[in-house]
């Protein structure tokens, strides 16, 4: 997908929240729909995470923000993805989402190892059943000529979308690393769907990639890909 292709299918705050709104309305399976398309939309999370995830896996305070932590044996080691450490890696949850999953957990009276996300018919959300809704959703929303587009064709942009908004503005290297680690992807590979988004030099560029792929270029044996904190400013 080109840069342009990717940026049409970007959501704005306001199209997401409209959408958002309009899914927590369904009879029957509505606020739990909503619980989950909200983990993806501001906690970057990927569809597949967000349905392993257990009660147990959330930390949501009583005010404020909390945290939602994606256990390792649930990253998929694909292109451009990585593995979490062995004690998974922690997303920030925003206050926001943390009301939203709160509520969710209290309609059932969840335990600590129940599934985060379960249908009124106590079966579990379903990768069909949320392609269906977001579909319908798009459909009732939308603008006429916005629902024929690619923009948020996909479920997945809505995590695009929640990166996009934390890669807003012209980030230092180490911003850009901070941020991969937090959504379970290499630096690397979001730096050519986000061109725009970081202050990166050119070499670091190509040397990141190549490290990402195992494909060390020209004169890679004596130049080093640089620690990202070291280019904190004041570091």
């Amino acid at each position: 997908m080109s840069v342009a292709a990717f940026e049409e299918s970007l959501l704005s705050a306001r199209q997401r929240d409209a959408l958002l709104d309009w899914i927590g309305q369904l009879p029957g399976d509505g606020p739990v729909l909503r619980a989950f398309f909200s983990s993806i939309a501001f906690a970057a999370l990927k569809p597949g995470e967000a349905l392993a995830l257990q009660v147990r896996d959330l930390r949501l305070p009583v005010e404020g923000a909390g945290e939602v932590v994606i256990r390792p044996g649930f990253s998929q080691a694909g292109k451009g993805e990585v593995r979490g450490v062995a004690g998974g890696r922690v997303v920030p949850a925003c206050p926001q989402l943390v009301q939203i999953l709160k509520a969710e957990v209290a309609r059932w009276a969840l335990r600590p190892g129940d599934a985060l996300f379960t249908r009124d018919n106590g079966r579990p959300l379903s990768r069909a059943l949320y392609q269906q809704v977001w579909q319908q959703a798009r459909k009732a929303v939308l603008e006429e000529h916005e629902a024929g587009s690619p923009l948020g064709a996909g479920v997945s942009d809505l995590r695009d979308a929640c990166i996009e908004d934390w890669l807003r503005g012209h980030r230092p290297m180490w911003k850009v690393v901070e941020v991969a680690e937090r959504v379970g992807v290499s630096a690397a590979s979001l730096l050519p769907r986000f061109p725009e988004r970081a202050q990166v030099p050119v070499e670091l560029t190509n040397a990141l990639i190549e490290a990402c792929y195992d494909m060390p270029g020209e004169g890679s044996g004596s130049s080093a890909v640089e620690d990202p904190g070291s280019v904190r400013p004041g570091g």
